[in-house]
């Protein structure tokens, strides 16, 4: 999912840039689209926006108290500009049906529609999330699965319990040959286009599967806002696909932080084998969403070049946070 962030500097520069660090520590670097930091001195600010909007799945326009009441040099509504940058925005993603949310922050309401610019007064029909400064993380969250379309989040297991492997989602819909057809990977690579959303990973059952051994503390963690998330590789096979091989390691995130966090394929960066570095080509979370201080699970999978041997690491969100999925000890494979 790709978020466009569309707010006031005067405004809520603050809160905007307090959503956009919660946002990427939910969603992964880039999935949030924020003009202060995506658009580079020089470039045509609209053609950005329109190319922006393109990628996007919803916008989010921040309101503050200050939102509709800002004026010109002149002293006149900035929102009454036909050069207001808010105002393009806005009216840009809902000419082209990209979901638009009004999110109030500050004590902020919703501006009537007889208030709105006659391009923007469709914004007054959409239904606000509030933003409480005392219960932000939670917020946030609700915001995120309301945008996923869940109303709450699954029921999950507590610290302590047993470890389940997740199972896969069904891959009908993708085609028996699916897997098959990601096709090997460069260096660095996933089989993937880039943008293209991570396909579901066949279960490690059924011919064909080596398990792979594990270290002996295959674990890692990462520090994020409020807290920290805890990862373990609980088991990791392989087998052939033509000339390269497919590598799933069934892991574990624990939220070990008040506000729970989104268990996504961002959170893995590669798979090292060989000395080469190899991305994620899919992923299955249970549950998506992991509350606090509780574990989620899920199987991760990647297109190797070279024969899952020797010492295999998995880097994490953080490249310098990193996971030993084999003995240290072992030399690296020969690619």
């Amino acid at each position: 999912m790709r978020i466009f962030l569309s707010y006031r500097r005067g405004d809520v520069g603050g809160y905007a840039g307090r959503l956009a660090d919660a946002l990427h520590a939910r969603m992964g670097p880039r999935s949030v689209f924020q003009d202060v930091l995506d658009i580079a001195p020089g470039q045509d600010y609209t053609a950005v926006i329109d190319r922006a909007l393109d990628d996007s799945d919803a916008l989010l326009a921040v309101i503050g108290p200050g939102w509709l009441t800002a004026s010109t040099p002149q002293g006149s509504p900035r929102l009454f500009a036909a050069d207001d940058y808010v105002r393009l925005e806005i009216a840009r993603a809902l000419d082209r049906d990209v979901r638009v949310v009004p999110v109030l922050v500050g004590g902020a309401t919703l501006p009537a529609g007889a208030d709105l610019p006659e391009a923007l007064q469709r914004l007054a029909q959409r239904q606000a999330v509030v933003l409480h400064d005392e219960t932000w993380h939670q917020d946030v969250d609700g915001l995120m699965r309301s945008l996923r379309g869940k109303a709450s989040s699954p029921t999950q297991r507590r610290r302590g319990g047993p470890v389940a492997l997740a199972v896969a989602a069904p891959l009908a819909a993708l085609g028996a040959g699916a897997w098959w057809l990601w096709g090997p990977t460069d260096e660095g690579g996933s089989g993937q286009e880039a943008g293209a959303e991570i396909a579901s990973c066949p279960p490690l059952t059924g011919d064909g599967w080596t398990a792979i051994q594990l270290s002996a503390d295959p674990i890692g963690g990462e520090e994020v806002e409020g807290g920290e998330l805890i990862f373990s590789v609980e088991a990791a096979s392989w087998r052939p696909q033509g000339s390269a091989w497919q590598v799933t390691l069934a892991t574990t995130m624990e939220a070990a932080l008040p506000s729970g966090a989104y268990h996504g394929d961002w959170r893995y960066d590669s798979l090292v084998v060989a000395q080469r570095p190899f991305a994620v080509t899919c992923f299955s979370p249970s549950p998506e969403f992991v509350d606090a201080e509780t574990v989620g699970d899920a199987l991760i999978g990647f297109d190797v070049a070279c024969e899952p041997v020797g010492y295999i690491q998995l880097r994490l969100e953080n490249d310098a946070d990193r996971i030993d999925v084999t003995p240290p000890t072992l030399e690296p494979g020969e690619c």
